[in-house]
């Protein structure tokens, strides 16, 4: 048998993974859909990690992220996108098993978004004040992760040249 084949990942090593490589995403579509969208990315070899998280929720999909931008280093991403997956099972389970780190502030605009929303996925059943609100949120989103000065590194992580610059360092 192959060492942690069979593994059951806990609670808080999920925690611990979404608050290092989740992510609780909001989206207002062009075509008035407002999708509600959770993600762990992990690089390319930990395709089996991503698919223990999907047995351990028994929901979403994992999947090969394509290179969007030219010189990213390719990766999976395991994604619960299906509305009624997110009210039933992520977020009562983060609900249950806190983050601990600044990605709380984003999951807790998430769930006034999806309480919001609920049973209205499109931008034209909001009321005004609704949809102000909600866009209020989600602009808030996602922003807490990176130091000010650490920004343009950041967007270097997982490129090929940031690659080559930690081989040459050996």
């Amino acid at each position: 048998m192959a060492e942690g084949k069979n593994v059951m990942l806990s609670a808080s090593y999920i925690v611990g993974l979404t608050d290092g490589e989740g992510c609780f995403l909001v989206s207002l579509r062009k075509d008035n859909r407002i999708d509600l969208r959770f993600f762990i990315t992990q690089a390319i070899g930990n395709k089996s990690l991503l698919q223990k998280v999907q047995e351990y929720f028994g929901a979403g999909s994992v999947y090969q992220k394509s290179s969007g931008w030219q010189g990213r280093l390719p990766a999976y991403v395991f994604e619960i996108s299906k509305r009624d997956d997110i009210y039933n099972i992520v977020i009562p389970f983060f609900s249950r098993h806190k983050l601990f780190g600044d990605k709380i502030k984003s999951f807790e605009a998430f769930c006034k978004i999806a309480k919001v929303v609920k049973g209205r996925q499109d931008i034209r059943k909001l009321k005004p004040s609704e949809f102000s609100y909600v866009r209020k949120l989600k602009l808030g989103m996602n922003k807490h992760y990176v130091s000010p000065g650490a920004v343009k590194s950041a967007r270097r992580v997982g490129t090929r040249e940031n690659l080559n610059e930690a081989q040459s360092v050996k």
